[in-house]
């Protein structure tokens, strides 16, 4: 099974959406829809949840760095990096 694990910071809908319009049109640019036209899937087959929700900071701190970090360790947790899922990109940064 592959995985591939999205940033929990942008709206699921919208995402979901976006995976299938460019599965749609085919567009093998990016990771998942590259996927879906090489196995000759359509959008029907994707299937799509939300593994996390990361509330807002009760005592302030960098939200967007907390999300980056719980991305990585789904990452992580999923083995969701390619060549084993559809990650592409890893930041080391977000660790330090």
């Amino acid at each position: 099974m592959d995985v591939y694990r999205l940033a929990t910071s942008n709206v699921a809908r919208i995402i979901s959406s976006q995976h299938r319009s460019s599965i749609n049109l085919g567009n093998t640019t990016l990771p998942v829809s590259k996927h879906f036209v090489d196995m000759s899937h359509t959008a029907d087959h994707l299937k799509f949840m939300v593994l996390e929700v990361v509330p807002p900071m009760r005592r302030g701190g960098d939200r967007e760095l907390k999300l980056k970090r719980r991305e990585m360790w789904w990452i992580n947790k999923l083995k969701s990096l390619h060549p084993l899922g559809l990650n592409c990109d890893y930041d080391l940064f977000s660790f330090l």
